[in-house]
């Protein structure tokens, strides 16, 4: 869901959080993917600012996680829907982020978080950079949301 607001200094903002059944209290499904969706991100990913085209590709083996595969460069990232993670995850996106991304209905609004696979078999989310995509035009963004302070970097999955 996406609600406007305002931050601090009266600045304005988007929030995307889940959908809550009022009558169960229970947090919707994450919306289904599509495998082979392309992404486009202008800006790149954080550290990988120069790869600008991905791919995201499901595989029914790692179910739900995904694979953002770069294009333009031999790399891909291991990436999940935070609402099939973490029950009350909500970003703050600042409007100039909501206007890169031309997000006109909250439904197009789809966010992914990278995952890390550690040596100790572990999974952790990184829930501070999420990537949000507009499901219409496929246009990217890895974002550091307002409320960054209180997400964490490295969240833990039911390992």
């Amino acid at each position: 869901m996406l609600s406007h607001g305002y931050y601090n200094n009266c600045r304005a903002m988007l929030t995307i959080e889940p959908k809550h059944n009022e009558a169960e209290g229970q947090t919707a499904e994450a919306p289904a993917l599509k495998p082979g969706v392309a992404l486009h991100l202008a800006a790149g990913l954080l550290g990988f600012e120069s790869n600008k085209e991905f791919e995201l590709i499901s595989d029914d083996e790692l179910h739900p996680y995904q694979w953002l595969k770069g294009l333009d460069a031999d790399q891909s990232f291991l990436v999940i829907q935070p609402s099939l993670a973490v029950g009350n995850y909500s970003v703050e996106v600042a409007d100039d982020d909501v206007e890169l991304l031309n997000l006109k209905d909250p439904a197009d609004a789809i966010i992914l978080c990278i995952a890390t696979y550690h040596a100790n078999e572990t999974v952790t989310i990184n829930l501070k950079g999420p990537i949000i995509y507009n499901r219409q035009t496929g246009d990217a963004r890895q974002v550091v949301p307002l409320n960054a302070a209180d997400l964490a970097l490295s969240h833990p999955m039911g390992n």
